[in-house]
């Protein structure tokens, strides 16, 4: 199975939903941390889909009496 390596913890002071944010035409839910998140939340979905997919082939071109 695939393993996601977390991101770095953040160590900025900062809030993440800065109003700095807003005034530049950026809503504060769509921030970079968020869109990281989403992003890191689709490859997993991907990861986990490989993974399936990866155990049907085994079984399906296992001989038989094998077990992958």
């Amino acid at each position: 199975m695939a393993e996601i390596i977390p991101f770095p913890t953040l160590v900025s002071d900062t809030p993440l939903h800065d109003h700095d944010h807003e005034a530049a035409g950026t809503p504060s839910g769509d921030s970079q941390v968020d869109q990281m998140l989403q992003a890191r939340a689709r490859i997993q979905k991907v990861l986990d889909e490989l993974d399936r997919l990866n155990g049907a082939l085994k079984t399906s071109f296992a001989p038989p009496g094998i077990a992958g």
